[in-house]
């Protein structure tokens, strides 16, 4: 099995106005990351609060737990207010893994994301965006950059040669 990333997102309290974009967002950096090789990790389509109410709070917790741990990045989307976000967050960095925070630049201009999210020490890039296309673009160049650096920390130079 590839390397896994864990895409995170808030799902038990967004309004239905913008509830199927933002699934529609996780489901689009899940498919990026399997179009980069990797396996992607979107807890909706497992535990959704509302597509599968008879898993129980304690089931999320140790599936989503697992998955996080197993991971070898976590991708969470911040523009959304999220206790289960931000659990998610701190559990990756108990778990020593990388955390890249996607956020609408009107959030941060609006200044209406946690500070306490954005400075967790796990957190190693924050992509602000304009566009779903912007983040995923963004996105996109940063893991590139994040597996090449990956292997160069493993591989000895002479089997460089290769360009992810």
């Amino acid at each position: 099995m590839g390397s896994m990333v864990y895409v995170s997102g808030a799902l038990s309290d967004v309004s239905d106005s913008i509830r199927q974009e933002y699934l529609g967002f996780y489901e689009s950096i899940g498919q990026l990351m399997e179009s980069l090789g990797l396996v992607a990790y979107v807890p909706h389509k497992n535990t959704d609060p509302v597509r599968h109410r008879d898993v129980t709070p304690q089931q999320v917790d140790m599936i989503d737990r697992t998955a996080v741990t197993m991971a070898t990045l976590v991708v969470a989307v911040v523009d959304n207010p999220s206790l289960g976000v931000g659990i998610e967050v701190e559990m990756a960095f108990h778990a020593h893994k990388p955390v890249v925070l996607i956020c609408h630049q009107d959030r941060i201009r609006e200044r209406r994301i946690s500070r306490l999210v954005r400075g967790n020490p796990a957190v190693v890039h924050e992509i602000i965006y304009s566009t779903i296309d912007d983040a995923l673009m963004q996105l996109e160049t940063f893991v590139r950059s994040h597996l090449q650096q990956q292997a160069e920390s493993v591989l000895p130079s002479s089997l460089m040669t290769v360009r992810l």
